[in-house]
């Protein structure tokens, strides 16, 4: 009886996992694409701009930050290369489904 919970418990917790993947579109995709866009720090007047992709519309998206440096997310220098990493780079959710 134990061994037939462990195994129901198994086929859930995997099952868990491939739904929240799919559901996030992350098949595929580079870490640095799923990481948040970065922050700024310090007290500057200096506007730093960049792009970053949005796991949830599967796009790169413009961000603006003012602050004298940037810390930790993904920062992509134009939005050609964010596609090219995060987007193009990757089979899409509706192209599996074709598969």
């Amino acid at each position: 009886m134990h061994k037939l919970n462990a195994i129901n418990l198994l086929i859930i917790l995997l099952t868990t996992q491939c739904l929240h993947r799919i559901e996030s579109r992350s098949w595929g995709v580079p870490n640095i694409c799923l990481q948040p866009p970065p922050r700024s720090e310090g007290i500057c007047t200096i506007e730093i701009e960049g792009f970053y992709f949005d796991p949830q519309k599967n796009n790169c998206e413009k961000y603006t930050v003012g602050g004298c440096r940037l810390t930790g997310g993904q920062s992509f220098g134009s939005q050609q290369d964010c596609l090219a990493t995060c987007v193009h780079g990757t089979r899409r959710l509706q192209d599996i489904r074709h598969d």
